[in-house]
């Protein structure tokens, strides 16, 4: 992750933050914000995220085998993948909301 790498790790979550150009290579598996392997649940609220990429999957964020994915009042502009999932990819993991985004 360009921001958080959480593995085998509890809740992850950013808040009332402002988040710019942050990227994950193509070494990673993506998640330009966050890479969340194994853990739990992911929150972006309140916050801005802008510009930021992953080489792989998950522009901003990346979940393999972890909790909900939630983005919440947040603005998110001019963020991509390389492959799936130009905000969010969620593989095996809980279900993923965007609300008031």
């Amino acid at each position: 992750g360009g921001v958080v790498l959480a593995v085998e790790s509890g809740a992850v979550s950013i808040i009332k933050s402002t988040v710019t150009n942050c990227s994950a290579s193509a070494s990673e598996s993506g998640g330009g914000v966050v890479s969340a392997w194994d853990s739990g649940a992911v929150s972006i609220i309140g916050s801005t995220v802008t510009g930021c990429s992953a080489d792989q999957d998950g522009g901003v964020v990346y979940a393999s085998s972890s909790g909900a994915v939630s983005i919440i009042n947040s603005t998110v502009t001019g963020c991509s993948a390389g492959k799936f999932g130009g905000a969010v990819y969620a593989g095996g993991s809980g279900a993923v909301s965007l609300i008031g985004s």
